[in-house]
C-alpha cells in the first residue's frame, strides 16, 4: 500500500503548485500511510450514510479548501467505511476490510484506488450466567428427600462450550445445609424435574457436561435431602454454578474461591473455538461474568421449612333430611368431604387421615370413599382384607380412618366424602 500512495502522492497537487520536494513528497507519503493503517487496525464503525456514503465521499473532500487536504480527507474518509465486527460476534469469525482512496490531479477526478484487504479473526469469550428459576424458597418439610430446585444456565459468551456444573449446599447466612444433593439436566421434556425411569438424567462432571452454542440455554435441577429435626421457617441455601469448560481445563479449577480461578481478562492462545476457514483454534479470554464483584455464573436457590407442605381441609357438600330438604334436622343426612393435598417440592410420606364422629351423628355404612384408592377400592370401610386394608370405619373409636401411605408432591388432592347422620 506504501508504494500506491507513493505514486498517488507525486502527482497529487497543493494550492502552491506541484510538491517537488523529495522530503515533503516522502513525508506526506508516510503520515498517509500510517494514518491509513491506524484506521484499518482500530477497525472504526461510524454509519457512513451521514453525509458519507461511498458516491458522496468524492464530494465531500472536494469541498474542502487544499488539494492535499482533500487527498488526505479522502484516505480517512475512505478508511473510515470499514465494517465493524458487532458485540457478540461468533468465536473463530473471520473479518475482511479494505480501504479506499479517492484523489483529483489538477481539479479533476482519478480513478480510486483499493488498498490490500486486511483479514482479522475474533477470538473466544468465556462466559455464563446462572438464574434461579423459583419466584421463591421452596417450600418442604423437615426430614423431605430429593426436593427440587430450578435454575437456567446461558451460555452469554461468543463460541460453543461445555458447561462444568458444580453445587455449594454450605452457603453461609441460611439457618441449615441441604444434604445428599444431585444436578439433574432437564433431558425428558417434561417441566420440572422428574427422578427415576423416564426422568430427567443425572449430571456427572466432565461425563455430560451440557454443550451451549452462544446465547443457548439449558434446565438444570438440584435434589437435596432436608435435615430432620428443623424448626418451621428455617432456610436453607444451596448454591449451582456453570463455568465454561475452557476455562476449567486451562486452570484446573471450577471454584471461585480457589487462587487459580481466573479474572476477566485472562487469555488462553489456542484454546478457543476453531478459526473459520482453517488456521487453528483462536484465543479464548475470561469474560465479565467471572468477576468477583458479580460472579453472575453463580446463583443460589433456597429451601423453606414450612408447615404448609400438607393442606387439609373439610367441608359439607350437601345436607339431605328426611323431608328430601337440606334442613339440619334429627335424621338428617351430612355430606362430608375431606381434601389434602401435598406442595410440590416435597413428599409426605406414611399419610394417614383421622376422623372422629361426633357422637351426636352416627356413621352411614358403606358411605366412605377415597379417590386415591385403586379401582373398586374406592368405597371401602372394613378394613378388609386385614393386615392389608387399613382404610374404613373404625367402629370402638367411632372414626373414620384413610390411610394413604406416600404422596409426592404436586400430585392431585385426594378427596374423602362420607355421610353420617344427625342422631
Amino acid at each position: 500500500m506504501t508504494k500506491q500512495l507513493e505514486s498517488v502522492c507525486l502527482r497529487a497537487p497543493c494550492d502552491r503548485g506541484h510538491v517537488n520536494n523529495p522530503t515533503k513528497q516522502n513525508l506526506l507519503t508516510v503520515f498517509a500511510a500510517v494514518l491509513a493503517n491506524v484506521l484499518i487496525s482500530l477497525k472504526i464503525g461510524l454509519d457512513l450514510d451521514m453525509d458519507c456514503r461511498a458516491g458522496d465521499r468524492m464530494a465531500l473532500a472536494r469541498r474542502l479548501p487544499g488539494a492535499p487536504l482533500r487527498w488526505l480527507v479522502g484516505v480517512m474518509l475512505a478508511s473510515l467505511s470499514l465494517s465493524a465486527a458487532a458485540v457478540g460476534t461468533t468465536a473463530g469469525g473471520r473479518i475482511d476490510s479494505a480501504a479506499q482512496m479517492t484523489f483529483d490531479v489538477g481539479g479533476v477526478p482519478q480513478p480510486g484506488v483499493t488498498s490490500n484487504t486486511a483479514s482479522i479473526v475474533v477470538d473466544e469469550v468465556l462466559d455464563a450466567v446462572v438464574v434461579a428459576q423459583d419466584a421463591a424458597p421452596v417450600s418442604v418439610a423437615s426430614g423431605a428427600t430429593g426436593a427440587g430446585l430450578s435454575f437456567g444456565v446461558t451460555n452469554t459468551g461468543n463460541g460453543t462450550e461445555p458447561m462444568r456444573l458444580a453445587i455449594d449446599a454450605g452457603v453461609t447466612g441460611d439457618d441449615f445445609n441441604p444434604t445428599g444433593a444431585v444436578i439433574y439436566l432437564e433431558t425428558n421434556g417434561t417441566p420440572g424435574l422428574q427422578i427415576g425411569a423416564g426422568g430427567d438424567t443425572a449430571y456427572v462432571a466432565g461425563t455430560n457436561d451440557p454443550a451451549l452454542a452462544h446465547d443457548a440455554s439449558v434446565a438444570v435441577y438440584v435434589a437435596s435431602n432436608i435435615p430432620t429435626g428443623l424448626a418451621q421457617g428455617a432456610l436453607g441455601r444451596v448454591s449451582l454454578r456453570a463455568v465454561p469448560r475452557t476455562a476449567y481445563v486451562e486452570t484446573g479449577t471450577d471454584d471461585p474461591a480457589s487462587p487459580a480461578f481466573p479474572a476477566p481478562g485472562a487469555s488462553y492462545p489456542g484454546a478457543g473455538d476453531a478459526a473459520v476457514g482453517g488456521g487453528g483454534n483462536v484465543t479464548a479470554v475470561v469474560g465479565t461474568t467471572f468477576s468477583s464483584n458479580a460472579l453472575r455464573l453463580r446463583a443460589d436457590g433456597a429451601y423453606r421449612v414450612s408447615a404448609g407442605i400438607v393442606t387439609l381441609n373439610k367441608t359439607v357438600t350437601s345436607v339431605t333430611d328426611p323431608q328430601g330438604g337440606n334442613r339440619l334436622v334429627p335424621g338428617a343426612v351430612i355430606h362430608y368431604q375431606i381434601s389434602t393435598a401435598v406442595a410440590l417440592g416435597s413428599t409426605a410420606q406414611g399419610l394417614v387421615v383421622r376422623d372422629p364422629i361426633p357422637a351426636n351423628l352416627a356413621y352411614v355404612v358403606g358411605s366412605l370413599a377415597v379417590s386415591a384408592l385403586p379401582f373398586g377400592q374406592q368405597v371401602d370401610d372394613d378394613f378388609l382384607p386385614t393386615g392389608s386394608d387399613n382404610t374404613g370405619f373404625d367402629g370402638p373409636n367411632n372414626s373414620v380412618v384413610v390411610t394413604l401411605g406416600d404422596i409426592v408432591g404436586g400430585a392431585a388432592p385426594v378427596v374423602i366424602s362420607f355421610n353420617a347422620t344427625i342422631r
